[in-house]
This record gives structure tokens, C-alpha cells and sequence, in this order.
């Protein structure tokens, strides 16, 4: 189940607000995570649904996994090209297969949703729609 913390956590990551991240963060080590991969993947499902459909092509995707990869800052953890493909297809195509190592896909996921709704990309007001269904459909899983 989802709490308001992991809320505020990806609502601040979006924003770019560090400062209150970092503190949502330290209540999060506190209070504990468990949880917060359903609701990140649910947010990765709706960030990735805004971008991406199933006419959207290999190429596009392959592009966009790139520009990703090119903007992670030196020294922080790479992410796996292909599993990074794969994660994206599966949100919009669930005949998609995926077997990838949770704590990459955590990082892809993670990564896409800044690339996607981050610097302002997405209104308040549709932010705090899609977080509403995130947390509706992480409830459910």
C-alpha cells in the first residue's frame, strides 16, 4: 500500500525539488519503503502511457532510451539499453514480456518519469491526476 510520503517522494523528484525530496526521502528511511516499487511502476505506467501508444515505433523508443542514457550525469548508475526498451513497450503493449533485475528497472523507471514529467512538463493539476490514479491502481495490485 501506498502512503503519502511515496507521494510526496515522486511528486518532489517530478518538480525537482531537492530539498523537500531529500526530506520525504529521510521519513521514507524511517517510516519504510515497502510498497513504493508498485506505486513507482504505476506512475511509470501512466508517464509512459502520456508519451508513448502502440503505434509508436522501435526507432522512437530506441531514441528516447538514448537521450536518456546521454543526460544520466557521470558516475551515477547506467541503465540497461534494452531492458530500458523492453519496460517502455510493456506499459503499452501488456503482451510484452519482461524479466528484468527489479533494481534496474527501478532506475529506468525512475529516469523516464524525470524525462517524461519533469522540468515542468506536465501542469499541477494533471500531475496530481495521474499520481491519484498511480496510487488507485497500486492499491489494486
Amino acid at each position: 500500500m501506498s502512503s503519502p510520503e511515496m507521494v510526496d517522494y515522486i511528486r518532489t523528484m517530478v518538480r525537482g525539488d531537492h530539498e523537500a525530496n531529500d526530506r520525504v526521502e529521510a521519513r521514507l528511511d524511517q517510516l519504510g519503503w515497502d510498497g513504493f516499487p508498485t506505486l513507482l511502476g504505476a506512475v511509470f505506467y501512466f508517464a509512459v502511457n502520456r508519451r508513448f501508444d502502440e503505434q509508436t515505433s522501435p526507432g522512437e523508443i530506441m531514441r528516447f532510451v538514448a537521450d536518456i542514457r546521454a543526460a544520466v550525469p557521470a558516475g551515477a548508475p547506467e541503465i540497461d539499453a534494452n531492458a530500458a526498451e523492453t519496460l517502455i513497450r510493456a506499459a503499452v503493449d501488456p503482451d510484452v514480456e519482461t524479466a528484468i533485475d527489479p533494481q534496474m528497472a527501478g532506475r529506468i523507471q525512475g529516469l523516464v518519469i524525470l524525462a517524461i514529467l519533469g522540468n515542468h512538463a506536465i501542469a499541477d493539476d494533471d500531475l496530481e491526476a495521474l499520481l491519484a490514479d498511480a496510487v488507485a491502481l497500486a492499491n489494486r495490485v
